[in-house]
């Protein structure tokens, strides 16, 4: 419903807000004529929602949009957390002690902090003396193992409705995953798709070396299985008797 009321909003039928959208997105003089002429925008034939939160939930997608092609891009954990706690500086102590950060809308009670309602309720006490570092790359071994579950299920009814994409292998090879990511939407490549593909590149792949090694080896203990299952670690090593 958000989204129809969005396509419904001024944000479509006003001119200003045409021309706005079009200054900061030009797509050529026929664009502008079009909005000089009509006055708005046509509203699109491809609408593009990103929302990384959603992981936290995958089956609401198909609840919501049970007709929509889903890109999911998944990146190695250890540098998912790197970049949520240099970026943004999430999970820390002080926002552990309120309900308001995308990370953790809700939560339970410990002391003065909550632990997020992600994190396996007999490991509350590990959650909370782990620095932030390894308290992202918990969220993050929820969201990729809830994506891997909904979209093997999913596969099984609608095998063409999710593309999985390895983070990556998109910035190593940006151009060919580029075509496959057009052809999944069935979209058109056009020039400022490949000006956007050209800026791609790897500096940020491997970022999380950078860390103390004490730190992301316990990173690694929390979420050994989904790194390894997703190819960035090898399993735990089983006895055999």
């Amino acid at each position: 419903r958000a989204l129809a009321e969005y396509l419904d909003s001024g944000l479509y039928h006003s001119r200003a807000m045409a021309l706005k959208k079009w200054f900061n997105a030009p797509t050529g003089l026929d664009g502008l004529l079009e909005v000089l002429r009509n006055g708005h925008r046509t509203a699109p034939e491809l609408f593009v929602y990103k929302e990384p939160f959603l992981s936290l939930a995958p089956e609401f997608v198909f609840d919501a949009l049970p007709d929509a092609q889903v890109v999911y891009i998944y990146r190695d954990g250890r540098d998912v957390a790197n970049s949520l706690v240099c970026s943004y500086d999430v999970l820390t102590d002080e926002k552990l002690t309120h309900l308001r950060s995308s990370e953790m809308r809700l939560g339970r009670p410990y002391d003065h902090r909550y632990v997020p309602w992600w994190v396996e309720e007999n490991r509350d006490e590990a959650f909370i003396e782990s620095p932030p570092y390894v308290r992202a790359i918990w969220m993050w071994k929820y969201m990729v193992r809830r994506c891997h579950d909904a979209f093997a299920e999913r596969a099984r009814a609608r095998p063409d409705q999710v593309l999985q994409i390895r983070y990556e292998a998109f910035m190593a090879h940006p151009h060919a995953t580029g075509r496959a990511l057009l052809e999944h939407v069935g979209a058109a490549p056009n020039r400022a798709f490949d000006r956007r593909l050209a800026q791609a590149h790897t500096d940020s792949i491997g970022k999380y070396r950078r860390r103390d090694p004490e730190e992301v080896a316990a990173a690694e203990a929390v979420a050994r299985d989904e790194l390894a299952l997703h190819g960035y670690l090898h399993p735990e090593p089983h006895e055999v008797s």
